[in-house]
């Protein structure tokens, strides 16, 4: 963690057992059952390409949906590799989160005290956004540790460079971070590309004043470098998919709903109190960081401002809602938890002061505070269970719960009397229930709700080459190399070739949902010829009990 003025002796024994449980305590969020979580929502972008396309086609396209072209182009080797599965999907976010953990603080260690640094550490392993992050396939863990990284890398390359040394290894890993990071995801130059404007300012100040050219040319070099860099990658996805990159510009625009939207994901808690204690830590933070070094703190607040205005002003499509405009600025995320640190340890260490308590207090403090922002949070329900839908967005979208719409959406939906039959017949986890057909939109998805009532194992059944055509949320079967444990065919389980205890036949759509286009009575005429009559049969549903149940 900090590494700065380390405590030595008993203290630094304390110090780094302490660091020690905050990163076990972090990879425990991170790691726990993540290879059950079913792929769902946008994880399908870079499924979908890998699936259809070739090396050659995801470099050259940025794709309508966002694929992450270095992402997908992971995941096409995988698929001719070691084989893309829910775990190898998440094995890069997952090993960001892990690293973040230790390194974000470590990268801070020049202005946060090991105690602030602990406290960092700390909040970065609770994060529920962080966490959420870690364990999905999208690129946004990545972002969080590139572009945060790529801030401070920057800074020091700059100071190094004020006081006449050759600062390679900064600048290189500032261009380096920010390549990276604008490749996975172009937005995210916004942040990573702020610190020219701090930069450029002092340089032509420094050229004028003092016709001292030096820094400008310099600065002028690590431009060019990155601007040489990202058009090697992105020119051949600009000359001819420009449009994917366009229609999505000029679209929504953010609200000031937008921001505490953006508080409520950053701080970690759906509760306005919660919120408020935060953004005042957050605050205090930064008024503490500009007594320690007021050109740094200066610098950290341009360009939060000056990337929050940037990726306003594009009109992103959804952007007025919160998480879209935290994902496009998360590499902000570990100032925020940064200062957030400074200020919550002042406070106590304040307090102590006042309440003449021992100076060890303090410390006690903070840990109550930290496991207080832990409990009002989102992480204690989700954690830990059998539920294979933790990253469904009505959990991650807004941890506010009454404000979340994807569990308004949900709220109608009413699971049916045979899903407490199966939990009454089963201990929790004992048997697997495929659901087929499925959406693989949260909105629509209510699988989550299902689960929570029969508390078994999940499999997704895909009804193509039964009764439909290849639908849009299922996978191939000609495909090598996709090996999804919770993803099986219909023509599998019928077949006797799935090891499962009930197939649920739903033949009802939700209000609005997208239409799924299949032979309905096909597919129940092939699923009685196999199996015999259901089991249960509702409106809505029919429920076979598979050869083997017992």
């Amino acid at each position: 963690m900090a590494a700065e003025n380390q405590p030595a002796g008993e203290a630094g024994r304390i110090f780094w057992l302490t660091a020690g449980l905050i990163f076990l305590l972090g990879s425990f969020l991170r790691l726990f059952r993540v290879g059950d979580q079913i792929i769902l929502d946008d994880e399908w972008h870079a499924l979908n390409v890998v699936q259809d396309q070739d090396y050659g086609w995801i470099f050259s396209h940025l794709g309508h949906a966002d694929h992450s072209i270095p992402l997908a182009l992971l995941y096409e080797f995988f698929s001719h590799s070691i084989g893309l599965s829910e775990l190898s999907m998440r094995a890069p976010s997952l090993l960001a989160g892990l690293i973040a953990i230790a390194a974000l603080p470590y990268l801070w260690r020049h202005w946060l005290s090991p105690r602030e640094g602990l406290v960092m550490a700390a909040l970065i392993a609770i994060s529920p956004f962080l966490v959420n992050f870690s364990r999905i396939a999208r690129p946004y863990m990545l972002l969080t540790l590139l572009a945060g990284s790529a801030l401070i890398f920057a800074w020091r390359w700059w100071k190094a460079l004020q006081l006449g040394s050759r600062p390679r290894q900064n600048g290189s890993a500032w261009i380096a971070c920010t390549v990276l990071a604008g490749w996975f995801n172009p937005v995210s130059l916004a942040v990573t590309c702020g610190p020219f404007l701090w930069f450029g300012f002092s340089a032509l100040k420094s050229a004028y004043q003092r016709k001292n050219f030096q820094p400008l040319l310099r600065l002028t070099r690590v431009g060019l470098a990155i601007t040489a860099l990202l058009a090697l990658l992105f020119f051949s996805p600009l000359s001819g998919d420009l449009s994917s990159l366009a229609v999505k510009s000029g679209m929504h625009w953010v609200t000031l709903e937008t921001f505490y939207e953006l508080a409520d994901l950053y701080t970690g808690s759906g509760y306005l109190a919660v919120i408020v204690v935060m953004l005042t830590a957050v605050a205090t933070g930064w008024l503490l960081l500009l007594q320690r070094d007021r050109e740094f703190a200066l610098y950290m607040l341009l360009i939060a401002l000056a990337a929050t205005l940037a990726v306003a002003v594009t009109g992103a499509e959804w952007i007025f809602h919160g998480l879209v405009l935290a994902r496009y600025l998360i590499g902000l995320l570990p100032v925020f938890l940064a200062l957030a640190a400074m200020g919550l340890l002042r406070a106590c260490d304040a307090l102590t002061e006042i309440t003449a308590l021992p100076p060890a207090a303090a410390n006690v403090g903070v840990a109550l505070l930290i496991t207080a922002l832990f409990l009002s949070g989102p992480l204690p329900e989700l954690a830990v269970g059998n539920s294979q839908f933790v990253h469904h967005l009505s959990n991650q979208f807004d941890f506010d719960k009454e404000a979340n719409p994807f569990r308004e959406a949900l709220e109608p939906v009413n699971p049916e009397p045979f899903y407490a039959e199966i939990a009454k017949l089963h201990p929790e986890g004992d048997a697997v229930v495929v659901e087929a057909p499925w959406y693989l939109e949260s909105h629509w998805n209510a699988l989550p709700i299902y689960q929570a009532v029969h508390g078994q194992h999940v499999l997704v059944g895909f009804v193509g080459g039964t009764c439909a055509d290849r639908l849009y949320g299922e996978l191939r079967q000609d495909v090598d190399g996709l090996e999804f444990r919770h993803f099986v065919s219909l023509h599998a389980v019928l077949a006797g070739e799935v090891k499962a205890n009930y197939l649920v036949l739903r033949k009802d759509h939700p209000k609005d949902a997208r239409i799924i286009e299949m032979d309905y009575p096909k597919c129940e005429q092939a699923a009685r010829a196999a199996l015999g009559p259901p089991w249960r049969e509702t409106e809505t549903a029919l429920v076979f009990r598979l050869p083997g149940d017992s």
